[in-house]
C-alpha cells in the first residue's frame, strides 16, 4: 500500500501521513499477516513495531473481533467502502483496550500483477480520547524552506502531486527534486489510503488558494474540483459552502482561512462569536440567579457535565445541510512545513453523523438517567470511587445527608457512619462484602452533616464496566427513621392490647341482645346504650349480618365455646374494627377499637416495604426483561446475553414472537401471561444448547395495579448437570445398601441354625458328661458356650441392624413420654440393683414423628450403656429436650446425659461402627453393635446422633427426631 518501504522516499512520506491521520493505523496482507504500523497504533497497543511485524492479527483481536472485521469486510461495496464499529484490541499487557475501528481494502499499486491480492488498511482510534489530541502528536520540527516559493498547478496530474507535498512535510532540509515513478506508485496508495479511510482532504498553499482535493472531499462539501482549484478558499467557503452550513459565521470564520498563519482577515469575524458566545452565556447566568436552590445545585451540575468542544483553530465539528439530509463532519487542518506548499495547510473532512447520533443518544440518556435520580428525593443515590470517595450526588442525597454537591465530592464515604462503626471497621467491610456477593444490604444509624443521626436503609452495589472492570460502587441510601418509629409504635401498640383488655365493650346474649354497652363502645358505635339493650345486633346492623367474617365469628363463639376475632373495615361505622369475641355460657363479652389509624400506617409501611423489596429481591441478575401488555419488550439487558445468539438491541421494542425460536417461544409466553395476570410463575427449558429457569413476576403500581412484567433467566446448565449426576449416585449407593441390607439378613439368618445346634449340643455336653471334665476340660467348655451365646447375641444384633429400613414401622406421632415409661419399667431390675438416679425435663419429652418399637431400642441401649459405664460411683442419668428449627422444619433434640467413666476423643467415633468395642469383655460385656444400630435408626427418622464426653467425668449422648 506504501510503495516500496524500502525506499527512505517513500517510508518517510507513509510517517507524515500517520502523523497527519488522527488515530492509529495498521497495515495487513489477505492473509492477515501485519505488514506495518505506525507509533500511534503502537502507543494504542504497546507493542514495538518490530514485534508486530509478520504477526497475525489474531495477536490484536479476539475470535470475535477477528469475526467482527471479516464480516465488515465482507459487507463493504462501492456505495459504502468504509465500514466502522467498535472492537476491543489486545494490549501488549493482555488488557483489552475499547477502539473505534474502520477497515477497508487496499487496492493493489498501479504496478501490481493482475493476481496480486488486496491488502487491508486498518484505522484505529481509541474510545474515550479526545479527536483533537492527534495534534499534540505532530511533532513541531520547524525546517528552513524556500520563502515566497509559489506553485500553481494547472493539470488534474499537477494538483494531484500536492498529495506528496502532504508526505514530503515531514523533516527535510530542501525540496525533493519531481518524483519518480516509486514516488508516485506510494502517492497513488497514500491517495487510496485516504479514499478507502473515507477521509476528504483538500491543499491549501500559502496565499490561501486551493490547490489540490479528493473525490471524498468533493462528494462530502458538495464541491467540483474545477470550480474550486486556484480560487481562494474563502471565497469558495463563502459562496458555495456558507449558506448549507449551520452557524455560518463560526464556520466561515474557522475554516476559510488560508496559510499556516492563519491569515485571512477572520479576527473581526471570531471577536464576533466570542461576543455572541459572552452575551449567551452571561444571559444563562443572570436567568440562574433566580433559580431555586435546589435548580441552583443542579445547573451546576450539570455544567460540569456539558463537554465542551475544544475552540481549536485546527479542529471543527459543524453540521452541513443539502440534498442529502443534514450530515455532522469533522474538520481537522495541519500545517505544511517544507516542500512547494509550505506555509500552507492541508485539511482533512471526516463524516461523523452515525457518531454524533449516537453521541447524542447517549447524552440524551444521561440526562433522563441525571433527570430520574433527581427527582428520586426519598433516596439518596450517589457514586463512590474504587476507594470508596463520593463523585456523584443526587437532590435525594442532599436532602437526606444535609451535604451540598461541592461540600461532600472527593470526600470518603466513611464520614456517613459513626464513629463506634468506623472504629469497627464497618464502611470497608461493607464494599469488601459488595465486591465479594455482589450486593450487600445494612441497616442502622448514619450520620448528617449537621452531627444528627438517622436510621438508614443501605444497598451498595458494585459498578463494572463492560469487560467487568470494578468501576467504583453504586449506593442507595434511604431515611427508614419514620418508619422505625412506627414499627416501634405498632409494637408498644400490641403490647398494651396483651397487658390490658380495650375500653371498648359490648356484651350479648345467646339471642344477640344487646346485655352491655360500656362509654367507648357507646361513641364507637354511634348509639347510647339505653337505646341498643334488648335489641338485636342484627336488627340494629344489619349488614353486618352479610358480612361472612362477622356473622361465622359470633355463631362459632356461641356454638362451639371459643374464642374468635374478626378484623375489617365496617362502612357502617366508617372505620376500620379490630373486635375479640369471648364466649361464656351466658353470651359473648366482645372487645373491639377503632384501628384506622394503624391499618393506615400498616399500609404505608407495606407499600414502603414493597419499593424495597422489589429493588432487593428483583435487581438485574443474568437475563432480565421488561415487558407490556401487548408482550413487547421494552428493556433486555444481563451478562446472559453472552451464552445465547441474541442480542438485547434486538430484543428491545420486539414483540415476543418475533425474537426467540418456535419451541422457546411457546415455552414462555404462557408465563408471561400469568405475570400481567398478576402471577409469579417459573419454568425451565433448554435454549442455545443451554438449561435455563425463567422467573416471571408483575411489575405493579403503587395500588396494585399491574403495568408490566418481568422476567429474570439463570443458565442452570452446570446445576443440572450435577443434579442428574448426583442422582444417579443416589439411586447407585440406593440400590448398593438395598444388596449389603438383604446380604446381612441372609446371613445373619442363616447362621442363626448352625449356632444353634453348636449351643444345643454343647449345653448337651454340660450337663451329661460336665462330671467327666477334669478343671480344664470345664473351663474350655465354659469358653465355648460364653462364645456362642456371644455368636448369637452379634447375629441377633447383625439381624436388628439389618431390618432397621426393611422391618420398620410407619412414622406417625409418637408421646415419647410414654416409650420412655416403658424403657425405664423394662430396666427397673438394673437401676435398681445399681441405685440409679434417673431424671427427665421438667417439661417432659416431647411428641415426635417416629416408629415407637424403634425409639424404644435406642433410648433401651442409651439407658444401659449410661447405666454400664457409671464405673464405680453411683450412676446419674439425666434426659433432656431441645426444640429448634433446621432448613425451615422444627425438630427436637433428645439427649442422655451421664456422669460415667467418658470416651476419649480419639474413640469418639469409632463407637458408631459395628462391632467396634472399646473395652474387653472381661471389663464390659456387650456386642458392639448398640450404639450403631441406634445411629441407623435415628438416620432412618431423618436425624442425626453425635456424642459429646469428658474422659473420667461424663458422656452426652444427643439426636434430633422431626417434631410430629
Amino acid at each position: 500500500m506504501w510503495g516500496n518501504i524500502e525506499d527512505e522516499n517513500s517510508w518517510e512520506r507513509y510517517r507524515a501521513l500517520a502523523r497527519t491521520v488522527d488515530g492509529g493505523l495498521c497495515q495487513w496482507d489477505e492473509n492477515g499477516h501485519i505488514v506495518v504500523v505506525d507509533e500511534d497504533f503502537r502507543s494504542i497497543t504497546g507493542y514495538p513495531g518490530e514485534e508486530l511485524a509478520g504477526t497475525h492479527i489474531s495477536t490484536l483481536f479476539d475470535d470475535a473481533g477477528v469475526a467482527t472485521i471479516d464480516d465488515m469486510l465482507a459487507s463493504q461495496s462501492e456505495d459504502e467502502p468504509v465500514v466502522e464499529t467498535a472492537v476491543d484490541i489486545r494490549a501488549v499487557d493482555g488488557n483489552a483496550v475499547p477502539c473505534t475501528v474502520r477497515v477497508s481494502r487496499i487496492p493493489p499499486a498501479e504496478d501490481a500483477t493482475e493476481d496480486e491480492p488486496d491488502g487491508v488498511l486498518c484505522f484505529v482510534r481509541e474510545q474515550g480520547v479526545d479527536s483533537t489530541a492527534g495534534s499534540e502528536r505532530i511533532p513541531e520540527q520547524e525546517q528552513e524552506s524556500e520563502p515566497g516559493r509559489e506553485s500553481e498547478p494547472t493539470t488534474e496530474s499537477e494538483a494531484e502531486s500536492s498529495l506528496e507535498t502532504i508526505a514530503e512535510s515531514g523533516p527535510v532540509s530542501t525540496p525533493e527534486p519531481t518524483a519518480s515513478e516509486a514516488d508516485r506508485a506510494s502517492a497513488d496508495s497514500i491517495k487510496a489510503a485516504l479514499n478507502g479511510a473515507s477521509i476528504g482532504a483538500i491543499v491549501i498553499d500559502d496565499n490561501a488558494k486551493i490547490r489540490w482535493l479528493d473525490e471524498t472531499a468533493e462528494a462530502y462539501l458538495g464541491l467540483e474540483r474545477e470550480s474550486v482549484l486556484g480560487r481562494p478558499k474563502r471565497t469558495v467557503v463563502e459562496e458555495q459552502l456558507a449558506d448549507r452550513i449551520v452557524e455560518p459565521a463560526s464556520f466561515v470564520s474557522r475554516v476559510g482561512r488560508g496559510g499556516d498563519d492563519g491569515s485571512s482577515g477572520d479576527s473581526e469575524d471570531k471577536n464576533k462569536i466570542e461576543d455572541e458566545n459572552e452575551e449567551k452565556h452571561g444571559n444563562e447566568r443572570e436567568e440562574r440567579h433566580s433559580d431555586t436552590p435546589a435548580d441552583t445545585e443542579r445547573n451546576d451540575r450539570e455544567d460540569e457535565q456539558i463537554t465542551v468542544e475544544t475552540v481549536s483553530d485546527d479542529y471543527l465539528e459543524f453540521k452541513l445541510v443539502d440534498d442529502r439530509g443534514e450530515r455532522w463532519l469533522e474538520y481537522q487542518s495541519k500545517s505544511i512545513k517544507t516542500g512547494p506548499y509550505a506555509g500552507g495547510r492541508v485539511e482533512f473532512y471526516d463524516d461523523i453523523t452515525e457518531r454524533k447520533r449516537s453521541q447524542g443518544k447517549l447524552k440524551k440518556s444521561q440526562e433522563a438517567f441525571n433527570t430520574l435520580v433527581d427527582t428520586i428525593t426519598e433516596y439518596a443515590i450517589f457514586q463512590l470511587d474504587e476507594d470508596g470517595r463520593v463523585i456523584s450526588w443526587n437532590e435525594g442525597a442532599r436532602q437526606t445527608k444535609g451535604y451540598k454537591r461541592n461540600d461532600i465530592l472527593g470526600q470518603h464515604f466513611s464520614v456517613f457512619y459513626t464513629d463506634e462503626e468506623r472504629a469497627a471497621n464497618v464502611p470497608k467491610r461493607n464494599l469488601q462484602i459488595a465486591l465479594e456477593t455482589g450486593s450487600v444490604e445494612d441497616e442502622g444509624w448514619r450520620v448528617r452533616k449537621d452531627g444528627s443521626q438517622f436510621w438508614a436503609d443501605v444497598t451498595i452495589t458494585p459498578v463494572r464496566d463492560a469487560d467487568g472492570t470494578h468501576q467504583g460502587f453504586l449506593k442507595v441510601t434511604r431515611d427508614m427513621t419514620d418508619r422505625r418509629n412506627r414499627e416501634r409504635e405498632l409494637e408498644t401498640e400490641l403490647q398494651r392490647v396483651f397487658d390490658r383488655v380495650s375500653d371498648a365493650l359490648y356484651a350479648v346474649d345467646n339471642e344477640f341482645r344487646f346485655t352491655l354497652v360500656n362509654d367507648r363502645a357507646e361513641e364507637l358505635l354511634g348509639y347510647p346504650e339505653a337505646d341498643l339493650l334488648g335489641e338485636r345486633l342484627w336488627d340494629v346492623f344489619p349488614s353486618s349480618a352479610e358480612i361472612d367474617e362477622i356473622w361465622d365469628a359470633f355463631h362459632t363463639a356461641r356454638d362451639e365455646q371459643v374464642p374468635t376475632d374478626y378484623e375489617l373495615y365496617y362502612p357502617r361505622l366508617g372505620f376500620w374494627v379490630e373486635a375479640n369475641l369471648y364466649p361464656s355460657e351466658t353470651g359473648i363479652s366482645v372487645y373491639f377499637r377503632d384501628v384506622t389509624d394503624r391499618k393506615q400506617r400498616e399500609q404505608e409501611l407495606e407499600e414502603s416495604k414493597q419499593r424495597y423489596r422489589t429493588i432487593a429481591e428483583y435487581f438485574p441478575n443474568g437475563v432480565v426483561t421488561l415487558f407490556d401488555h401487548d408482550l413487547e419488550y421494552t428493556l433486555a439487558a444481563g451478562q446472559g446475553f453472552e451464552m445465547i445468539r441474541e442480542e438485547p438491541s434486538e430484543i428491545e421494542g420486539s414483540n415476543v414472537a418475533d425474537v426467540w425460536n418456535p419451541e422457546t417461544r411457546e415455552t414462555i409466553k404462557p408465563i408471561l401471561r400469568s405475570a400481567l395476570e398478576g402471577d409469579e410463575q417459573s419454568v425451565e427449558f433448554c435454549h442455545d444448547d443451554r438449561e435455563w429457569i425463567l422467573y416471571a413476576v408483575p411489575v405493579t403500581d403503587s395500588e396494585g395495579t399491574v403495568f408490566a412484567g418481568m422476567t429474570m433467566a439463570h443458565d442452570i446448565t452446570e446445576r443440572k448437570e450435577n443434579q442428574r449426576k448426583l442422582e444417579e449416585t443416589v439411586a447407585q449407593l440406593e440400590e448398593s445398601n438395598n444388596r449389603l441390607e438383604q446380604f446381612a439378613y441372609a446371613a445373619s439368618h442363616d447362621l442363626q441354625e448352625p449356632l444353634r445346634m453348636i449351643s444345643s449340643y454343647l449345653q448337651l455336653l454340660e450337663r451329661r458328661y460336665s462330671e467327666a471334665f477334669d478343671e480344664d476340660g470345664e473351663e474350655f467348655l465354659e469358653y465355648a458356650i460364653d462364645g456362642a451365646e456371644r455368636m448369637r447375641r452379634m447375629i441377633d444384633g447383625l439381624l436388628a441392624y439389618s431390618r432397621v429400613e426393611t422391618r420398620g414401622d410407619p412414622l406417625e406421632p409418637v408421646d415419647l413420654d410414654d416409650v420412655f415409661a416403658n424403657v425405664r419399667e423394662d430396666l427397673q431390675l438394673q437401676i435398681g440393683e445399681t441405685n440409679a438416679e434417673l431424671t427427665v425435663t421438667e417439661d417432659g419429652l416431647p411428641r415426635v414423628q417416629g416408629d415407637a418399637n424403634q425409639l424404644r431400642q435406642v433410648f433401651q441401649n442409651l439407658l444401659e450403656n449410661a447405666l454400664e459405664y457409671s464405673g464405680n460411683d453411683q450412676p446419674r442419668i439425666h434426659v433432656d429436650a431441645e426444640s429448634r428449627f433446621r432448613d425451615r422444619r422444627r425438630e427436637w433434640v433428645i439427649s442422655v446425659h451421664d456422669e460415667g467413666i467418658g470416651i476419649e476423643p480419639s474413640d469418639q467415633e469409632r463407637v458408631f461402627e459395628v462391632f467396634e468395642r472399646l473395652h474387653n469383655l472381661g471389663e464390659y460385656p456387650g456386642t458392639g453393635i448398640g450404639l450403631a444400630l441406634c445411629q441407623r435408626i435415628v438416620e432412618r427418622h431423618g436425624g442425626e446422633m453425635w456424642l459429646e464426653s469428658e474422659p473420667g467425668e461424663w458422656t452426652t449422648m444427643s439426636f434430633t427426631l422431626p417434631a410430629a
